[in-house]
């Protein structure tokens, strides 16, 4: 393919192997997954590698700098589809660089249950719900089963994620604390 563009989108990658971070031009995200960065306007057809960025005379700054400019343009396009407790993204199938627009989370921080929970099992699915929704969870759970299940293309995480403090991390649910059975009589 001959990059013939210097657009480029930022886009979550799972990183199997050190070859991988050795070849492509990456950024630590969460976990096993990177922020790589993809040529447009036909994005996912390949990542940019250092190579690219020799030959193109690039920066690794300028070239995440120009894919944040391009994300954030691009918002206007992102959907939001389906009914609470969990709903769905759509984003041109590169819904998982959504992740990336903290404006797009700030927009929607107070309009689930609780903190914001997605379930981000492939490049293109996103499900969104809340901390505080039991059955908002229990769907992204499942929706995360089944699209691992069927093994889309290009699958990332089988963990649901919660936004903090403008950053994502591992969802942990808070587990109940067992009740102690309350003493009758004098403890000796």
């Amino acid at each position: 393919m001959r990059v013939t563009s210097t657009t480029f989108l930022p886009i979550l990658v799972p990183v199997e192997n050190d070859r991988y971070l050795d070849e492509f031009v990456l950024d630590e995200f969460l976990g096993n997954l990177a922020v790589g960065y993809t040529f447009g306007p036909q994005f996912g057809e390949r990542l940019v590698t250092w190579a690219d960025m020799d030959r193109l005379g690039l920066s690794h700054r300028g070239v995440r700098r120009s894919a944040a400019g391009y994300l954030d343009a691009s918002l206007d396009r992102v959907r939001i589809h389906g009914q609470p407790p969990a709903l769905m993204l759509s984003f041109d199938g590169f819904e998982s660089s959504v992740l990336l627009a903290d404006e797009f989370w700030d927009s929607l921080e107070g309009s689930v249950p609780g903190e914001l929970v997605i379930g981000v099992p492939a490049r293109d699915v996103v499900i969104v719900t809340g901390a505080g929704s039991r059955p908002g969870l229990e769907k992204a759970r499942r929706a995360v089963d089944r699209v691992f299940f069927a093994g889309d293309e290009h699958l990332l995480t089988r963990h649901l994620l919660v936004r903090r403090r403008r950053a994502w991390e591992p969802f942990r649910p808070a587990v109940p604390r067992a009740r102690m059975p309350r003493a009758t009589g004098p403890v000796r």
